[in-house]
């Protein structure tokens, strides 16, 4: 499909991101698991399956992303009757764990979900080294909570988001501010991915 478009619009292929909402926000997990190379960054919203299955929650075949760097821009609903958040499901903090591996962040993720009564965070399990909180400015009481991970290199690959006064739905805020900080990323020929310095992402949010 990217050759395709790339033979019909002026595409810059080292800024090619992947976005989606519920199930399309599965796909992107997917993108992320299986060709990471072709990404500059993914924004799934509101859903995952637990690492290491796709999109039609069987096992993906051949294996996974283990080692490849790539922006994620991750965000939920705390309202929602769906397994968005890590508070929700096991499989959120799976997912969660995984980012932060692949992303080599200096924060380890060693939550347990059966033991969330405890968390420090009761969302998310634990802090991000950052936290930002942006008002939607056309819905009352929506406040999107921004938590960054700075990786061992000094950048700022991840980010975990919530909404507060948000079910299962997708809203211009949220993707407004992904795109604020997947579009710091390219990804070179050789597979390389620049841009993104922690301090660069803080200023985007502050």
């Amino acid at each position: 499909l990217l050759e395709q478009l790339k033979k019909r619009y002026p595409i810059d292929s080292q800024k090619v991101y992947s976005t989606g909402f519920s199930m399309g926000g599965c796909k992107s997990w997917d993108l992320m698991q299986e060709y990471p190379t072709l990404f500059a960054g993914v924004a799934p919203m509101d859903a995952t399956f637990d690492v290491g299955y796709n999109v039609f929650n069987q096992k993906v075949v051949g294996g996974i992303n283990e080692d490849v760097i790539v922006p994620v821009f991750y965000v939920g609903g705390e309202k929602t009757p769906l397994p968005e958040l890590p508070f929700q499901e096991a499989k959120c903090v799976n997912r969660m764990k995984y980012v932060l591996k692949v992303n080599r962040a200096k924060t380890q993720y060693d939550v347990s979900y059966e033991d969330k009564e405890n968390w420090s965070n009761p969302i998310w399990g634990i802090d991000g080294d950052v936290i930002y909180r942006l008002p939607d400015d056309e819905r009352a009481n929506s406040i999107l909570t921004l938590n960054l991970f700075e990786s061992e290199n000094g950048c700022c690959y991840s980010i975990f988001g919530c909404v507060s006064d948000q079910q299962h739905e997708v809203r211009h805020h949220n993707c407004e501010n992904a795109y604020r900080f997947l579009s710091q990323f390219r990804r070179l020929e050789d597979g390389t991915i620049v841009g993104g310095t922690f301090e660069e992402t803080k200023r985007i949010f502050s």
